[in-house]
């Protein structure tokens, strides 16, 4: 699944008093290149222990926003950086900009369903 709607809504409903969500997805949004470029240099200059933290670090954002389909494939690339598997990580992460574009639509979808004022 791309996104939990659950999460979503349990996010929502707590961050009602604080302006709600759509902010939140906006800079969960404008991250992803950074993100993405944390993982690829981590790649490039062939270091798994970056590549496991700059994994680590996406999937946790993505696990707060209900990012599951990302959430899954970043555990796959903290393993893959902790046994030093970059050639593997590389075929890997040819998958992660189509998940992004799939995941912000999902949420631009959802900013539409829930507008906020």
């Amino acid at each position: 699944m791309i996104l939990s709607p659950t999460m979503l809504a349990s996010k929502r409903l707590e961050m009602q008093d604080r302006g709600g969500v759509n902010w939140l997805i906006d800079l969960f949004i404008s991250e992803f290149p950074n993100y993405l470029q944390e993982l690829q240099l981590a790649i490039d200059i062939k270091d798994g222990d970056e590549l496991y933290l700059a994994a680590h670090k996406f999937k946790g954002a993505c696990s707060s926003m209900g990012a599951d389909d990302l959430v899954e494939t970043c555990k796959q690339l903290e393993i893959l950086g902790k046994n030093n598997n970059l050639a593997e990580a590389s075929m890997v992460i040819k998958e992660v900009p189509k998940k992004i574009e799939l995941l912000i639509a999902a949420l631009e979808q959802d900013k539409l369903d829930y507008p906020e004022e």
